[in-house]
């Protein structure tokens, strides 16, 4: 529960800071200068969500474990910070975009595993949730096939895991995204290849094996920074309704080659999961986000 509490505060103080942001702007002014009006989607909206997920408890782990998660929906679409309104992606900001290169924050986020659940840590300390943030700067090809686009992102994501109201710095994660977007009439397809380097901090955490922790079957290990491994991940979104979505997916990870292929706690050199999400969106504000956001924020 402390856990969840601490993740909420932080989420709330990500949205105050938005709407503060845009409580004190003009909105007519800022049409002046970017050219559009507030013509698009409502500011806000709110729904229920039912997120579930089962996969592995962690990279390069054999054992699995499933996450369900009912939720209250918020959607809040500012200039600065967007929230809920890309499932793939749930909290994004738009800091500075020109033409087709664009400059963000990027969250991620690494669910809690217990200990007693994943053999090969039986004795050890729970995995603790893990939220990760830092810049991304990313490209969209040109031209744009198969009806689609098409993104390259560079990405180096700090992480601090979370146990009740003391947070831990676990070192940074960075990535190379390419993400290929196609929509449809009702539904959008996403597909994504993430290769992914971290540091001796961030890779401690996952496969280090402390000597108070050590056994004859699990040996001491000292992980080391480098190659992580590879995600991909297939998601299909559709809109049943105005106010239903849908949201399906699969994941997997590929970590031959990995710098800690060596760790007792290195178990899967192949993983898979799956996710459903289904949110309903039953309150929307009469407050319109901009039509367009590609301009630059700063």
């Amino acid at each position: 529960m402390a856990r969840s509490l601490f993740a909420a505060a932080l989420l709330a103080c990500l949205v105050c800071s938005a709407c503060w942001a845009d409580t004190n702007s003009d909105p007519q002014q800022d049409g002046a200068q970017t050219g559009t009006a507030e013509t698009g989607p409502p500011l806000w909206e709110f729904g229920l969500a039912a997120y579930g997920r089962f996969g592995p408890a962690y990279p390069a782990s054999e054992d699995s474990q499933l996450n369900i998660l009912p939720l209250p929906y918020p959607i809040y679409r500012g200039k600065i910070l967007r929230m809920g309104d890309d499932t793939d992606k749930p909290v994004r900001t738009h800091l500075f975009r020109r033409d087709r290169v664009k400059l963000d924050l990027d969250f991620g986020i690494n669910f809690s595993a217990k200990s007693h659940d994943v053999a090969v840590r039986a004795g050890m300390p729970d995995l603790d949730l893990l939220l990760e943030m830092g810049p991304e700067l990313e490209f969209q090809f040109a031209p744009e096939p198969f009806g689609g686009r098409m993104f390259l992102a560079l990405q180096a994501r700090g992480a601090t895991s979370v146990d009740g109201l003391n947070p831990d710095w676990r070192g940074v994660v960075y990535s190379t995204e390419f993400k290929f977007q196609r929509p449809f009439q009702d539904s959008e397809f996403i597909l994504k290849l993430t290769p992914e380097w971290a540091s001796t901090g961030y890779m401690d955490f996952f496969y280090g094996v402390a000597p108070a922790y050590a056994t004859p079957e699990r040996p001491l290990y000292e992980a080391g920074s480098g190659y992580l491994g590879t995600r991909l991940s297939l998601t299909l979104k559709h809109a049943i309704t105005k106010k239903f979505d849908i949201v399906g997916g699969l994941r997997f990870g590929f970590y031959k080659g990995a710098a800690n292929a060596d760790s007792p706690l290195f178990t899967q050199e192949t993983t898979s999961g799956v996710m459903l999400a289904l949110i309903w969106k039953f309150w929307a504000s009469e407050r319109r986000a901009p039509a367009s956001d590609d301009q630059a924020i700063f």
